[in-house]
């Protein structure tokens, strides 16, 4: 187990406690979702262009060639595992952004 989520273990326990939550606490917090969310949504943009240079050089759209590729209906080229790999990480970074941003002021 990592050590940040040891960290992360002992403050919810501590705040499930009958305790006053300093405002500086939340503050740090709510910094930190931030900070993370900003991070996955830059690495998210930087893979999101790798996607459109495959789907501009093989005239296809993700979705459609995932959805292919998974069938086994385009083979196994080098650039098909990585298009795949790429698109799953995508869809990953949305799980984790919107798991980020849940309860989050709009």
């Amino acid at each position: 187990m990592s050590a940040a989520y040891e960290k992360v273990k002992r403050l919810e326990q501590y705040l499930a406690g009958d305790v006053a939550v300093d405002h500086v606490v939340e503050q740090t917090v709510d910094k930190l979702l931030e900070r993370e969310t900003a991070r996955l949504t830059e690495l998210k943009t930087r893979l999101e262009q790798q996607l459109a240079e495959f789907e501009n050089q093989y005239a296809m759209k993700s979705a459609d060639f995932h959805a292919r590729f998974e069938r086994g209906e385009l083979g196994d080229l080098m650039d098909f595992i990585e298009w795949s790999a790429t698109y799953e990480m995508i869809a990953n970074l949305n799980k984790q952004i919107a798991l980020l941003q849940e309860g989050a002021p709009r």
